[in-house]
């Protein structure tokens, strides 16, 4: 049986093929404060604006679709723009994602999944070549960027200068806490189920590779439905560029929102 539709007897025309899910990111990030933060997300979350911008460039294949990295790579790559809070839910704090961006269809159903709330958009940033003059590799003073463009509206430019490789590695964004996202998948009748979960993806394996830190400077557009008018930046602590690796295998229910559901005639 298929993990996801298509739902064929053999399953190996899902979308998303089962987990255990492998990630090796190249990221290029700012650590910010916003305020007008809590317009953005649910009302049963709290935040204090402390938040994480990035552009990533993703390989990520399926543990049992290895093949896919040399028989379809573009099964296995995609890029991603997002924009996290530093949440508190029931007391505890945590990292959620009010928005993301992909250019891959699997890449969307499989954030749905675990409640990341994806759109598909355009998505760039710069890429490093160990023989190309001047961006041969991460170093003091070179000039990084990246940029999301949804429909007609450039939604976020991310720039980063380098300047130090520092000797603690650990990013601010650990101290967020762990993930927290939402699975909405509302009903459309009476009696059909409606999906709205508080959930936290857990990862098997985590590893943090090269860090550079440096200034960021960015910017934030709103489209017609993606509010990040709504956002202003207070403060920029700083940018990033990193790369990281880590495993999925899945996710552990927080608490189930209970709601009255609005039919749907």
């Amino acid at each position: 049986m298929s993990f996801t539709p298509p739902l064929t007897r053999s399953g190996n025309s899902n979308i998303v093929p089962p987990p255990p899910w492998h990630y090796g990111v190249t990221y290029l990030s700012a650590h910010v404060r916003f305020t007008n933060a809590e317009e953005i997300i649910p009302e049963y979350l709290k935040t204090d604006g402390e938040g994480w911008i990035y552009v990533a460039e993703f390989i990520s294949p399926a543990e049992s679709k290895w093949e896919y990295m040399y028989e379809d790579p573009d099964l296995t790559q995609y890029m991603e723009g997002a924009i996290g809070l530093k949440v508190e839910f029931e007391g505890k704090s945590y990292l959620h994602y009010a928005f993301m961006w992909v250019d891959k269809d699997w890449a969307l159903v499989r954030g749905w999944l675990d409640g990341f709330p994806k759109k598909i958009a355009k998505i760039s940033m710069t890429k490093l070549h160990p023989l190309l003059p001047n961006y041969e590799k991460p170093k003091s003073g070179l000039i990084m960027g990246g940029y999301v463009t949804r429909g007609s509206e450039v939604l976020l430019k991310l720039k980063v200068i380098l300047e130090e490789k520092p000797t603690n590695t650990k990013l601010p964004i650990a101290d967020f806490g762990p993930l927290l996202q939402i699975r909405r998948f509302p009903s459309r009748g009476d009696d059909e189920l409606d999906v709205h979960e508080v959930v936290t993806r857990v990862r098997d394996e985590s590893k943090l590779g090269e860090v550079w830190k440096g200034n960021a400077e960015i910017v934030l557009r709103g489209g017609p439905n993606d509010e990040l008018d709504k956002l202003n930046i207070k403060e920029v602590y700083g940018g990033y560029y990193y790369t990281q690796y880590f495993r999925v295998s899945k996710t552990v229910l927080l608490k189930r929102i209970v709601e009255k559901t609005i039919s749907v005639k």
